[in-house]
C-alpha cells in the first residue's frame, strides 16, 4: 500500500490544530500539561488534540486516551505518556472511522503496556511521523501498535524519520487484511532473547506490507513473522521491500511464516535487503512453511545458523520454502560466521515441515506444491548446496531454470551445488553451475529427472548425477554455432540426448557406459577423449561425431530415424558396436546413412566387436593400390641389391 502523498508533516500539524476549533463539547485540546485521562466518545466525530509542547501524563492502569465513539480523530504534536501499566491509546469497542495522527514532534510512550491498541470490527488509520515507544518494563508483551484482534479495515503508515519501538515484545501487530506502509523504523529490541519481532501478523491473513527505500524493519527475533491458523485455513501475506529498504531478524529470520500446507501462500517482492541471523538457532533470510511467490532483485541472505555441539548440523538458508515460485535477479545465499563448523549454508531449501513424531520423526514432509526457480543472479550456499530439495516424495516437481548470466554456486563435503530430492527435478542451465567446492555440480534423486544444457555460455563445474532412473535424461541443446565443453563425469542418466550445438568431452569415459546416446542433431566431439562407451545408439536426426583418435563403443543399437544421417570425422579412431551385426537390418540402415571422413563405410566382425571403417573412393583406392605396387617393386629391388 503506497503512502498518502498529501499527508506531509506540515499538513498533519495544521490539521491537528485545526481540528480543535471544530470540536464539540466532548472533544479536548491540551496545550500545557494534564494528568487527566481523556475519552473521545460516546458521541461520533469527536476530536482530541495535544499541541506541540503539550503533555498528557497518566499513571496506574488507566488508559490515557480511550476511544468509544465513531469517526474520532486523535492528533498529537506533543507527548502522551502512560507511566504505569495502562495503554496510551485504546479502542476495544470496534469503532469505525478512527484516525490517529502522531506528528513529527509527537511522542506516545508507555511504561508497561501497548502504546496503541485497537480491536474489533471497526476501522482505523494510523499516521505516524513521530515516535511510538513501548518500554515494556515487565516484558509482558506490550506492542507499540497492536491491531491484532481487528477484523475491520486497518491501515498503518509510518513515515520517513518516524519510529515505532517495543522492548522485549513485537513492535507492530497488524490486523486481518491490514495495510502497513513503512518509510521509517519499526524495531523490536531484546536483551533477554525474547520472541520479539519487528512486525508480527500472528494468524491474520491478508496483510500487505510495503517497506519503502528508507524503511527499516528490525526484529529482536524475526523481522516479519506470521502464521497460518490451522491446516484447514487459507492464509496469505504480501511483503514488498523497495530498493534501499531493509528487513532483518537479528536473532532469527528476516521473514518467518509458520504453516502447515499449500493453503499458505506468501508473496515477497524484494529489491532491498532481507537478512536473517541465527544466534541461538536458525536465521534464514526467508523461512516459509507453505508456498511462496518471491521476486528478488535485491539481497536475501542468512548470515549464520547455530547448533549446540552434539545437536546435529544447523542450516543457514537464504530461502526455505515448501514450494512455489522464486525468480531471482539479485543474490540469495546462506552464509556462516567464521569458525562455525556445526552448520552449513544453503541458498534455497525446498521442503515441507519437520516430522516430530512417529516412524518418520526427524525427517521432512514433502513439497506442498510444484517448485520453480528462475535465476539470472547469484544463488549460493557456503559449505552446502545452493539449491536442495529434501523430504518425502510428494508427486510435485522441482524446476530450475538457470539463465544466461545466472550463477548457482555451492557444494561441500557430500553435497552438490544442486541437490535433488525424491521428486522429479528438471534443470535447464544456460549460465553457470559451480560445484567445484565439493566436486558435484548436480546430484539428483531417484525419480525421472532431466538436465538440459542450453545456449552458448553454459558452464558446469563438477560431476553430474542424474539419480539412476532409466527415464532420466541429460539433454545438450546448445544451439547452432554454440558449444558446451565438459570435463566432469556424467552418471545416472538413462540417456544422453544431443539436439544441437557441439558437446566436447575431455578425458576417458566422461559419460557412464550405462547411458544411451541419442543423436538428434548437433555434434559430439570426442577428439580429446581417449575412449567413450554408451549402452546404445539412437540416431533420430542428422548428427556429427568428431572422433579424432578416440575409441567410441556402443553396446547396442536402438533406432535409426527416417532421413537421419551420421557423419563420423576421424578415421584414425575406432567406431564399433559390441557383438556381430551382420544381418541386422537396423544396423544395415545405419550403415547406409553413415560416412567416415565423408566416405561410405564398411564393417567387419573381429570376434568381439563389429568395427566400422571408411571405404576409400575408387581413385583413392587405385592410388593406394598403386602405392602398394611401387612399394613391392622397391622391396624386390632391395632384395636383389642384397
Amino acid at each position: 500500500m503506497p503512502f498518502v502523498p498529501s499527508l506531509s508533516r506540515t499538513v498533519i500539524a495544521a490539521a491537528v490544530l485545526a481540528l480543535a476549533t471544530n470540536a464539540n463539547a466532548a472533544s479536548f485540546t491540551i496545550a500545557g500539561t494534564s494528568n487527566t485521562a481523556q475519552t473521545l466518545g460516546p458521541g461520533a466525530g469527536q476530536t482530541g488534540t495535544i499541541a506541540a509542547g503539550g503533555q498528557l501524563t497518566v499513571g496506574g492502569s488507566t488508559v490515557a486516551v480511550t476511544i468509544s465513539g465513531g469517526n474520532a480523530v486523535l492528533g498529537n504534536l506533543g507527548t502522551i505518556d502512560q507511566t504505569g501499566s495502562g495503554r496510551a491509546v485504546r479502542d476495544n469497542k470496534g469503532m469505525t472511522g478512527l484516525v490517529i495522527n502522531n506528528g513529527a514532534t509527537g511522542l506516545m510512550r508507555t511504561a508497561d503496556a501497548d502504546v496503541i491498541q485497537v480491536g474489533g470490527n471497526g476501522s482505523v488509520t494510523l499516521h505516524n511521523h513521530g515516535s511510538l515507544l513501548s518500554l515494556n518494563a515487565t516484558a509482558g508483551g506490550a506492542q507499540a501498535v497492536d491491531f491484532s484482534s481487528m477484523t475491520g479495515a486497518n491501515m498503518i503508515n509510518n513515515y520517513f524519520g518516524a519510529v515505532m519501538t517495543a522492548h522485549e515484545a513485537d513492535a507492530v501487530r497488524p490486523g486481518a487484511n491490514g495495510l502497513l506502509s513503512n518509510a521509517g523504523t519499526i524495531q523490536s529490541l531484546t536483551s533477554a532473547g525474547a520472541s520479539s519481532d519487528g512486525i508480527d501478523g500472528q494468524a491474520n491473513s491478508g496483510i500487505r506490507i510495503v517497506n519503502a527505500a528508507s524503511g527499516v524493519v528490525s526484529g529482536g527475533r524475526h523481522g516479519i513473522t506470521a502464521e497460518q491458523a490451522d491446516a484447514g485455513s487459507a492464509f496469505t501475506l504480501h511483503v514488498t521491500n523497495d530498493a534501499g529498504g531493509t528487513i532483518r531478524g537479528t536473532g532469527g529470520s528476516g521473514i518467518n511464516v509458520d504453516g502447515f500446507n499449500g493453503r499458505q501462500v506468501v508473496t515477497i517482492v524484494n529489491a532491498g535487503a532481507i537478512f536473517g541471523n541465527g544466534v541461538t538457532g536458525d536465521g534464514d533470510g526467508v523461512d516459509v512453511d507453505g508456498l511462496v511467490d518471491i521476486t528478488n532483485a535485491g539481497t536475501i541472505r542468512s548470515l549464520n545458523a547455530f547448533s549446540a555441539p552434539g545437536a546435529g548440523l544447523a542450516f543457514s538458508e537464504g530461502i526455505s520454502a515448501g514450494g512455489g515460485r522464486i525468480v531471482n535477479t539479485g543474490t540469495i545465499e546462506g552464509l556462516l560466521n567464521a569458525g562455525n563448523g556445526n552448520a552449513v549454508g544453503r541458498g534455497i531449501t525446498l521442503a515441507g515441515n519437520d516430522i516430530a513424531s512417529g516412524p518418520l520423526a526427524g525427517t521432512r514432509e514433502g513439497l506442498y506444491g510444484n517448485a520453480m526457480i528462475v535465476n539470472q543472479g547469484l544463488i549460493r550456499g557456503q559449505g552446502g548446496s545452493a539449491i536442495v530439495a529434501v523430504g518425502a516424495a510428494s508427486g510435485h516437481t522441482v524446476t530450475i531454470d538457470n539463465r544466461a548470466g545466472g550463477r548457482i554456486v555451492g557444494g561441500g563435503l557430500g553435497s552438490a551445488a544442486i541437490q535433488g530430492g525424491a521428486d522429479g527435478t528438471y534443470v535447464t542451465n544456460a549460465g553457470t553451475i559451480d560445484g567445484g567446492a565439493g566436486g558435484w555440480a548436480i546430484a539428483l534423486g531417484g525419480a525421472a529427472n532431466m538436465v538440459t544444457i542450453s545456449g552458448g555460455s553454459a558452464v558446469v563445474v563438477g560431476d553430474i548425477d542424474g539419480g539412476g532412473n532409466a527415464g532420466s535424461a541429460l539433454v545438450i541443446d546448445a544451439g547452432a554455432g554454440n558449444a558446451f565443453a565438459y570435463g566432469g563425469a556424467v552418471s545416472g542418466f538413462g540417456s544422453v540426448v544431443l539436439r544441437s550445438g557441439v558437446m566436447t568431452l575431455a578425458g576417458a569415459n566422461r559419460i557412464d557406459a550405462s547411458s544411451a546416446l541419442v543423436l538428434a542433431g548437433g555434434t559430439l566431439d570426442l577428439s580429446g577423449a581417449p575412449e567413450q562407451t554408451f549402452a546404445r545408439l539412437s540416431l533420430t536426426d542428422s548428427s556429427t561425431i568428431l572422433l579424432g583418435s578416440s575409441a567410441l563403443t556402443f553396446n547396442g543399437l536402438s533406432e535409426v530415424g527416417e532421413g537421419a544421417a551420421l557423419a563420423v570425422i576421424g578415421s584414425g579412431g575406432t567406431f564399433r558396436f559390441l557383438g556381430d551385426y551382420a544381418g541386422n537390418a537396423m544396423f544395415a540402415d545405419l550403415m547406409r546413412v553413415t560416412t567416415v571422413d565423408h566416405m561410405a563405410v564398411t564393417y567387419s566382425f573381429d570376434g568381439l566387436y563389429t568395427n566400422v571403417q571408411a571405404v576409400p573412393e575408387p581413385s583413392a583406392l587405385a592410388l593406394m593400390l598403386g602405392g602398394f605396387g611401387v612399394l613391392g617393386l622397391l622391396a624386390r629391388r632391395r632384395a636383389r641389391v642384397v
